[in-house]
């Protein structure tokens, strides 16, 4: 059996930042223990591969979970400031667009192989393919003195254990919710899981009509008695199974947690967001008189198999003749276009998902430091925490955050 005064369990952004940290703010033994064959292999996918990992627009509403102002105090204490200035003096030059913040050479592997080096430059062991399949507290004449790490190639005693496992979003990255069962075994409870930052899925045959569309609209998710959970603007994408893009990733964590709590939510799409619905029904009325085809009206207004789709879903043929449009079926066409309700099958789950929501409870974690209210010692950082943030670099920044502060809380002992 190995001992270390502090062991990392998970070697991705957080627990690469907790490790740096720790070993700056003191002078103990650490490791990281890693499943993968590399460390910050999620890394690698954020920003498109540019990695995005910071943004200079900072609101508590950036940030979600069951509290809401968990990450919010985190981020007083290490903000997206702190970590452009550590990140400067790694080597790692912010390109801001926008407001996000990009590396300059716009590699996300750059920012990946500089934390490591400055990994490899300090004291930390890495112990990569290495995976944790039980953890346990350790006691000495009754009271408790460390932790019994036990992997499928070692065994380890540890003073100070830290928890930055990640979620369950892409386990192709690593994420397998693995920290979860940890932290269970150290007397804390889990939030349910659910994939957020992910497209919804959406019952109706006429979603492969619009199947490869693009267009500005509004997104808009409900619970199932009808209250308003959260909305977003910009590029709807529409897919053959149903609906992705921004927006609708923004708003699919509540659509999630809507269906793991076994209810029925549903979306809503604007998709003429500029303009009125008295507005378009008097356009689609003057249009009737120039063309032939209802489905000739939405030429230079819609995309063609967007308003293939609107008119299945409106039960109205595409073939008809204009000129017999009616009024009503233009006020209800026009009714659907500004709040056409989608009914979600589900989300793209946590295969397409780029973050996790639920997970440790914030209530059950200092804020100030990252540790368990519940077993002293034990720290914890990222994505296994229930906190996850909108696209923009927020959840990497929230890794940092978290890493930072747990890293540097559980070092101080060892200075």
């Amino acid at each position: 059996m190995e001992n270390t005064d502090i062991l990392v369990a998970g070697g991705g952004a957080a627990g690469i930042m907790a490790a740096l940290t720790a070993t700056e703010n003191g002078k103990g033994k650490i490791f990281i223990i890693e499943k993968m064959g590399q460390l910050g292999k999620k890394i690698l996918a954020t920003g498109n591969g540019k990695c995005n990992y910071t943004n200079y627009y900072q609101a508590k509403e950036c940030y979600r979970g069951n509290d809401v102002s968990f990450a919010w105090k985190a981020l007083q204490k290490f903000g997206y400031k702190e970590t452009i200035s550590l990140f400067k003096s790694y080597g790692i030059i912010p390109y801001d667009r926008d407001g996000y913040v990009y590396p300059l050479p716009g590699q996300a592997s750059c920012v990946r192989d500089i934390l490591e080096r400055e990994l490899k430059s300090t004291k930390v062991v890495i112990n990569k393919e290495e995976k944790i399949t039980d953890v346990s507290i350790h006691r000495k004449n009754g009271r408790q003195d460390g932790f019994i790490v036990v992997t499928g190639n070692n065994k380890y005693f540890t003073q100070k254990l830290i928890i930055a496992t990640g979620g369950k979003a892409g386990a192709v990255h690593g994420s397998d919710g693995s920290g979860y069962s940890l932290a269970k075994s150290l007397g804390h409870s889990v939030i349910t899981p659910f994939a957020a930052l992910t497209s919804c899925i959406i019952c109706g045959k006429y979603t492969k009509d619009w199947a490869g569309v693009r267009t500005k609209g509004t997104v808009r998710a409900y619970n199932s008695k009808g209250k308003l959970l959260c909305e977003n603007t910009g590029e709807l994408q529409f897919v053959a199974q149903g609906i992705s893009g921004i927006p609708v990733f923004q708003v699919s964590r509540y659509i999630s947690e809507e269906i793991v709590k076994g209810r029925k939510p549903y979306l809503t799409i604007d998709i003429m967001p500029l303009y009125s619905e008295e507005e378009i029904i008097a356009s689609l009325l003057c249009r009737k008189k120039k063309n032939g085809s209802i489905g000739d009206i939405f030429t230079g207004m819609l995309h063609n198999k967007l308003a293939a789709a609107l008119l299945k879903f409106c039960d109205i043929s595409i073939k008809r003749q204009a000129a017999g449009l009616t009024k009503d079926e233009a006020s209800h066409i026009a009714a659907v276009m500004k709040n056409w309700r989608l009914e979600v099958k589900d989300t793209g789950g946590f295969e397409k998902a780029q973050v996790t929501g639920g997970g440790i409870p914030a209530s059950e974690i200092n804020a100030e430091t990252m540790e368990s209210k519940i077993c002293p010692g034990l720290y914890f950082a990222g994505e296994v925490i229930d906190v996850d943030g909108i696209c923009g670099g927020y959840n990497l920044q929230w890794a940092w955050t978290s890493g930072y502060i747990a890293g540097n809380a559980a070092g101080r002992c060892y200075k």
